[in-house]
C-alpha cells in the first residue's frame, strides 16, 4: 500500500523588491525589500485524491518593512470521484 502515497520534500524561498516609489504626503524615498528561505513538505494519498502541504519561511533580511517568519498549511481534495487520478489503478 506504500505506492498509494506521494511524498514531496524541497527547499523554497522568496525575494520581493518594491520597484515603484511611494506617493502621498507621508511617502519616503526608501523602497522596501525582503528575502526568505525555507522548506516545503507535501503528502498525497492517491486513493482519496487528497493532498496536504506544509511550508515554512524565515525572512533573513528585510529593509523598510517588518521581518519575521511564516508557517502555512494547504489541503486539497478532488470531490468529483469521476475525475480520480488515472495514474493510480489497482489490479
Amino acid at each position: 500500500m506504500l505506492n498509494a502515497y506521494l511524498l514531496e520534500v524541497g527547499s523554497a524561498g522568496y525575494d520581493t523588491w518594491q520597484i515603484t516609489g511611494d506617493s502621498g504626503s507621508a511617502a519616503s524615498t526608501t523602497r522596501d525589500q525582503v528575502h526568505a528561505v525555507g522548506g516545503q513538505l507535501g503528502l498525497t494519498y492517491l486513493p482519496w485524491v487528497l493532498s496536504v502541504n506544509l511550508h515554512g519561511f524565515y525572512e533573513y533580511f528585510a529593509e523598510a518593512r517588518f521581518q519575521g517568519g511564516s508557517l502555512g498549511v494547504s489541503i486539497a481534495k478532488i470531490l468529483n470521484q469521476n475525475n480520480k487520478l488515472k495514474a493510480y489503478e489497482t489490479h
